[in-house]
């Protein structure tokens, strides 16, 4: 399960990566004014060390 759950972090984060001009677009309009890309990028990255967290914790035990 936690294998699971680090491939669909890694999945989120690349596609924030990816598609981050549509993102932050989309942020913005929620939100209100005006974000810059780079937010998503920094999104995406964090759900990367989550994915990359979730692997090595599960590798000592942590989620036994």
């Amino acid at each position: 399960m936690v294998w699971a759950a680090a491939i669909l972090f890694a999945v989120v984060g690349v596609a924030f990566i990816v598609r981050r001009a549509d993102l932050a677009r989309a942020q913005s309009l929620v939100a209100g004014g005006n974000l810059a890309p780079g937010c998503a990028v920094a999104e995406g990255l964090l759900l990367l060390l989550m994915a990359l967290a979730a692997i090595v914790l599960n590798r000592y035990g942590w989620f036994d």
